[in-house]
């Protein structure tokens, strides 16, 4: 295998500069990075891969954050600036798992790293009970990094499925512990819950395992962006104790935004550690709420996170420019909640002016209004549901809302949704709160993207990344 002589750096004050700055939120600056060219496909070889997941992403969800960026900003989002310009290899992938139409995630991202189809809810075990090796393994053993960032809990499915293996996608603390074991160099999302001794089933203090054995233990934002001039190789960044907050949360509560780093903050963080290894790295990148914002059938939910992850382009497309041998690859593993913006009024003449200033009224996710309902009092949940949703709750909604937190669940964030009504609010609707079975959207470029065909199937993108990393 070759690698880059001498491979380009990027100096804290050069790429990790924006990462000081206020936050990585949307920019002209940012999205400025559109206009930066792509350097055509030099080759077949890479050094390293960075590989982008919007999970659940439906081509619904993708034009409705485009759309809504216009609005905002008067900016395209990254991907569809990609398309404009006709700067990547575009294709259509179909997204079965071994037994269903409509895959999971573990499965979905098993096949990525894999290269073999299995069935839903396990992690790289195979149909017949086989334990099939992760790619995070064959990457290591080229004298690679890996890291795995999300906005989930980074023991979740998807970044999973890149180095671990249980039969049961719910066995989250075996999976983080088998990312200690198996040495994956950078991790950074949510999920604190499964490394920490007090709520580990077994006890175990994982994130005093993880410091033991050299991982620079991450747990704010500030701990994030201000490393000091060190660059640690190893990485573990927990930020919260289960999936990260939305991104419309993060955005609307200054305490969230203290906490929590941006997706693109994550992201750059783990390129300035990664990229210290000379023979490259593999990136996984997932914007993991995309996905439960589906399943919420939450349209402030859905598209603000869909924009969060759409700065990630912009991210991978600078440090791409900077460096030519790093092949990149964006997609989805599967569609969730069927989002879609639909035509509203008389020949359709009502559709902007009812999903711009819909979707600009809403300044709260179910969810979170959810999390809050049992610490605020009858009267201050009123007016915050007020507030964010626009909802006037009565005596009667109240009593029901009482009804469902008893219940459980995402009882009281469903009562929510109902009320709201988002589809007449907006014109956005919904086919269901389940993942979906449509071919899906992918764009890859730089060294050995033109291996890519116009249609694939997800399985066909580990021989791609293993082609250009020269995996043995």
């Amino acid at each position: 295998m070759k690698h880059s002589q001498n491979p380009a750096s990027i100096s804290r004050r050069g790429f990790l500069s924006a990462t000081a700055t206020a936050g990585l939120l949307w920019s002209p600056t940012l999205a400025g990075c559109g206009s930066m060219e792509i350097r055509g496909d030099d080759g077949d070889e890479a050094r390293s891969v960075i590989f982008l997941v919007a999970d659940g992403m439906n081509t619904g969800t993708w034009t409705l954050a485009d759309y809504y960026l216009q609005h905002r900003s008067k900016q395209r989002t990254e991907w569809v600036q990609l398309y404009q310009e006709r700067a990547v290899t575009r294709a259509l992938m179909e997204t079965c798992s071994a037994n269903s139409r409509v895959t999971d995630s573990a499965a979905a991202a098993s096949a990525w790293s894999t290269g073999v189809r299995i069935d839903n809810g396990a992690i790289n075990f195979a149909p017949d009970g086989s334990e099939l090796e992760p790619i995070h393994r064959r990457v290591q053993q080229s004298g690679r990094s890996t890291g795995l960032v999300t906005t989930t809990r980074v023991t979740h499915a998807t970044p999973a499925a890149f180095a671990a293996n249980v039969k049961v996608r719910g066995e989250e603390d075996t999976i983080a512990r088998q990312y200690l074991e198996r040495e994956v160099d950078v991790l950074l999302g949510g999920g604190e819950k499964n490394f920490s001794a007090q709520t580990r089933a077994d006890g175990i203090d994982l994130k005093q395992q993880y410091q033991a054995a050299g991982y620079q233990l991450l747990q704010s934002r500030d701990q994030l962006l201000n490393m000091g001039e060190e660059r640690a190789k190893r990485l573990l960044g927990l930020f919260w104790p289960s999936h990260l907050p939305y991104s419309i949360d993060r955005n609307q509560q200054p305490e969230i935004a203290q906490q929590v780093p941006t997706l693109a903050e994550m992201m750059r963080r783990a390129l300035s550690s990664l990229e210290q290894n000379r023979h490259g790295f593999l990136l996984q990148v997932e914007g993991g709420r995309i996905d439960h914002g589906g399943h919420g059938n939450d349209v402030g939910a859905v598209v603000h996170d869909q924009l969060a992850f759409d700065e990630c382009i912009a991210v991978a497309r600078e440090y791409s420019q900077q460096h030519p041998e790093t092949l990149v690859i964006v997609t989805t593993d599967h569609g969730c909640g069927g989002c879609q913006l639909n035509g509203m009024g008389s020949g359709y003449r009502d559709t902007d002016q009812t999903v711009f200033p819909g979707i600009d009224a809403i300044g709260a996710s179910y969810e979170y209004l959810q999390s809050v309902f049992p610490s605020l009092e009858t009267e201050q949940f009123k007016a915050l549901v007020q507030q964010r949703l626009q909802v006037e709750i009565d005596e009667k909604r109240q009593q029901e809302l009482v009804v469902a937190r008893a219940k459980g669940g995402y009882a009281v964030a469903n009562l929510l949704r109902s009320w709201h009504g988002s589809y007449a609010r907006t014109g956005v609707n919904w086919t269901s709160g389940n993942h979906t079975g449509e071919f899906v959207e992918l764009c890859a470029w730089g060294p050995g993207s033109a291996a890519i065909g116009q249609w694939i199937r997800n399985t066909d993108l580990h021989p791609v990344i293993g082609k250009a990393l020269q995996l043995s």
